[in-house]
């Protein structure tokens, strides 16, 4: 799905970069960066890290096909999703091994535009970031969309607030 780049008037070429990670925030990241990507009229660049586990080689596994697998689900993600839409902007995948946010950071160094989705967790979570989120919005060199997740709902136990007239 990928078509040539679109540039600005000084050449450089205009793009969102979002972090995918294969789960519900991720996907949440992609559809709303695709969705942006439209109204900007640029390109999308879909990221994902990955992290060798420790031992794995001893564990009749290889991380030799990794990357290749990662991308191979990556581009299903992204085609289920652009074929959705009558005329998806230009998307690229990028598979990268190293630290989640270091990876994205390094990606969105000349973008327009990082996103990333937010998992969901506990409380505590739910009203702090989390790592990979904390470290995009601290150090990279251009705006960063933090998607949160759903609402969830009361959980037993919890008080519930009445709404305010």
């Amino acid at each position: 799905m990928e078509r040539s780049a679109i540039g600005d008037e000084s050449g450089r070429s205009r793009e969102i970069v979002v972090g995918v990670d294969g789960s519900d925030a991720g996907q949440r990241a992609l559809r709303w960066a695709v969705e942006e990507a439209l109204v900007r009229g640029c390109a999308v660049r879909v990221v994902t890290a990955w992290v060798p586990e420790p031992l794995t080689e001893f564990a009749f596994a290889s991380t030799r096909d990794v990357p290749g697998e990662l991308e191979e689900d990556l581009r299903r993600e992204v085609d289920e999703l652009l074929a959705e839409l009558p005329e998806p902007p230009v998307v690229r995948i990028s598979v990268a091994q190293g630290p989640p946010a270091a990876v994205l950071l390094d990606a969105a160094t000349d973008a327009d535009l990082l996103v990333v989705g937010a998992h969901r967790g506990g409380l505590l979570r739910e009203i702090t970031l989390g790592s990979v989120s904390t470290t995009c919005v601290r150090h990279a060199r251009c705006p960063v969309v933090v998607l949160p997740p759903p609402r969830r709902s009361r959980q037993h136990g919890e008080p519930s607030v009445p709404p305010t007239a």
